[in-house]
């Protein structure tokens, strides 16, 4: 019977694998490179190693399989999307390009060069078709169903192969889009479709138009990945239907479903991460965290309070604009590929352009000639060169010392070393920046968080950005660089289905709340037996989205299950101002909210990774050491001999006294002067940062 549960994330530069066998809780771990021009190799071969290094896994024992992915995110960030056009309403061609009155904000409102972001369809493929449905979803003027089929002629023949469709109060009535659906399948064969009325059928007309323009401009980028991931894993020997891809709300979907809602893989790897951030911090008795996920091309920072991440639904992704569900993170271009260069004011700048995987950092040895962060630590005598990913990928120091030298020391008049140490201190500045932002942006203590720091880069960075920014407590966990991959594990199967339906919540009949709740229980329960759980497996939660007369925007209460009664009306109504008093420190419960969305959310649960536990010590953690390296830190004007300890060597309740340096297999981790690291449960590590 297949035992095994296995998750891989695909990162800018490795792929990262973790897999549970479920009767004994037995856990392996392994790393590969990543293909960036097609990361589905680098599936395969994160699979193919890992069952090389542990030859009692095969592709039938393996019954339970989850994926990360960025390919929809890379999509968007390099501009590789379809040539994607735009059915809309006569006279609201502009809507789009408008891009919601979108205006320089924050830094760029001093940038004389700021542009606003290029839409993802020009105006050129978007194409006015006659027909209104009104407010109430009532048919206002019968859909032109001949200038549908002339419009999609045209788009045809511009080379389009993937059309939005958004038409106003969709939401209250889709007729129109389905319909419209159908004439382009019988003009224009194998076009990709996407309609609002299922991608995102909500008010406001910008965001929605957005996000299905998304869903269109990457759907079909992430159906032939996810397709052609599907065939080589068959191949592979992977037979098992449970094959689930990580989604930006936090849970997962199954692949075959996933090619259908693309814009919901967006943060898929990301979002992995702060899932097990959040499980972790709860385990070791931290339940207010900072996710610091530092990998080889970004960092992605998410702070949970109380273990419960914050969900966004006006987020956005390389400029575009989002309304799906997901997790709140902030992503910066700060990584360990991340590329050092001297800007036109004279001044030392750290990305966000990054080396990558291939040809990566210039201490890879693939041709890389640019001076990147990885090559930083490596002078400074944080890295090994030869225990990168447990000695699979070797670095040549000599290759990072050159490329620093000529790109960043000569050009600034100083020393190697001290060009090392700025290049570190440049991109620590600019995530303490963003850390400090996500937390003002919610008005929270730092002081009262603990940052969990994974991804390759994250230990050897987090001691000094959280010292910096004041945070009191790092957790490193036992794997760090292959937290994402366990943080598939970790989570279940959830979907979102809502609907838009304004009305005064007094107001609103039963029947229509009863109504719109069953239309939204059914599409969550058809798709649950697609993805093969049965019906006693589907948790269903039901929910609300209200506001008070002539708010712009709404909060979300959980209400009760159909039936929906009148009474249930007054418990909806006090929650929300509790909700609103919450939040914005004041409610106005004399008003009566109005509704605005009605929310289904379906969870599905699936067996999720116990980390197992470590064997206990004392405090003294000699056992573990293995020798010293000469490194360099601020506090001192030189290089120290720096005592270096295996992590798989080191014991629950060893406790680790900074200056020092901790290897193991995913990544490193540098503990600064005045630093004090304790091993707690499971092998993670808690700093104390001003010992």
């Amino acid at each position: 019977m297949p035992n095994w549960m296995v998750g891989i994330d695909t990162g800018g530069t490795f792929t990262d694998v973790a897999a549970l066998e479920v009767g004994s809780h037995t856990l392996h771990v392994t790393k590969v490179p990543s293909t960036p021009d097609d990361p589905s190799r680098a599936v395969l071969n994160g699979l193919t190693t890992l069952m090389q290094e542990f030859p009692g896994i095969t592709p039938g024992d393996i019954g339970f399989f989850a994926h990360g992915t960025t390919v929809a995110t890379n999509a968007l960030l390099e501009h590789k999307g379809v040539v994607a056009g735009l059915l809309t309403n006569r006279g609201f061609r502009a809507v789009y390009e408008l891009r919601g009155g979108i205006r320089p904000m924050d830094a760029d409102s001093i940038d004389t060069f700021w542009e606003k972001p290029a839409p993802l369809v020009r105006q050129r493929n978007i194409e006015e078709i006659d027909g209104r449905i009104a407010f109430d979803g009532s048919e206002l003027d019968p859909l032109d169903e001949a200038g549908v089929r002339e419009a999609v002629r045209r788009l045809k023949a511009k080379g389009v192969t993937a059309i939005a469709v958004v038409y106003l109060f969709s939401f209250m009535n889709p007729d129109h889009e389905t319909r419209t659906a159908r004439i382009i399948q019988e003009e224009f064969p194998g076009c990709r479709v996407s309609l609002s009325s299922l991608i995102f059928p909500v008010i406001r007309e910008y965001h929605r138009i957005s996000t299905t323009v998304v869903d269109a401009y990457v759907g079909p980028v992430i159906e032939n990945y996810l397709r052609r991931l599907s065939t080589r894993l068959r191949e592979l020997g992977l037979t098992t239907e449970q094959q689930f891809i990580m989604q930006s709300n936090g849970g997962l979907m199954r692949v075959d479903i996933a090619a259908n809602y693309p814009n919901q893989t967006l943060l898929s790897g990301p979002a992995a991460g702060v899932v097990f951030g959040g499980q972790l911090g709860q385990a070791i008795g931290e339940p207010n965290v900072v996710t610091f996920d530092m990998g080889g091309t970004s960092t992605d920072i998410a702070v949970l309070v109380n273990g419960q991440h914050q969900e966004s639904r006006d987020g956005k992704i390389s400029h575009q604009d989002v309304g799906t569900p997901m997790i709140h993170i902030n992503t910066l271009g700060a990584g360990g590929g991340t590329i050092a260069w001297i800007g036109p004011d004279g001044l030392l700048k750290a990305g966000p352009q990054s080396a990558g995987a291939m040809p990566g950092p210039a201490c890879y040895g693939n041709g890389g000639e640019q001076a990147a962060v990885t090559d930083a630590n490596l002078v400074l005598g944080y890295l090994e060169p030869s225990a990168l990913v447990g000695g699979k990928v070797k670095l040549d120091a000599a290759l990072s010392r050159e490329a620093i030298r000529r790109k960043v020391a000569e050009p600034l008049g100083v020393s190697l070393e001290e060009a090392a140490l700025g290049i570190v201190k440049v991109v620590n500045v600019n995530m303490e920046v963003d850390t400090r932002l996500t937390f003002a942006e919610r008005g929270l203590d730092h002081r009262n968080f603990a940052l969990v720091a994974f991804g390759g880069a994250g230990p050897v960075h987090a001691t000094r950005v959280a010292r910096n920014v004041g945070i009191p407590r790092v957790v490193v966990p036992p794997y760090p660089g292959i937290s994402c991959a366990m943080g598939l594990l970790q989570t279940d199967v959830k979907h979102f289905y809502l609907r838009s339906h304004p009305s005064p919540l007094t107001v609103m009949p039963v029947d229509t709340i009863n109504g719109l709740f069953r239309e939204l229980e059914g599409r969550a329960l058809d798709e649950a037996k697609l993805e093969g759980f049965s019906l006693d497996q589907v948790e269903l939660l039901h929910q609300m989205d209200l506001r008070y007369p002539y708010q712009g925007y709404e909060l979300t209460v959980s209400c009760q299950a159909p039936p929906f009664s009148e009474a249930d009306k007054e418990t909806v109504r006090r929650a929300f101002d509790q909700a609103h008093l919450q939040v914005y420190a004041i409610s106005a419960p004399n008003e009566i909210p109005e509704v605005v969305n009605l929310r289904v959310v379906s969870v599905s649960k699936v067996p999720h990774l116990e980390l197992p536990d470590i064997e206990r010590g004392g405090p003294s953690a000699e056992a573990a050491k293995t020798g010293v390296r000469r490194a360099r830190f601020e506090e001192f004007p030189d290089y120290i001999d720096t005592p270096v300890y295996r992590k798989d060597l080191l014991k629950q309740g060893n406790i680790i006294e900074g200056p020092a340096i901790i290897e193991q297999l995913d990544s490193t981790t540098v503990l600064l002067p005045q630093q004090r690291a304790e091993v707690v449960r499971y092998g993670a590590i808690i700093i104390t940062v001003e010992a």
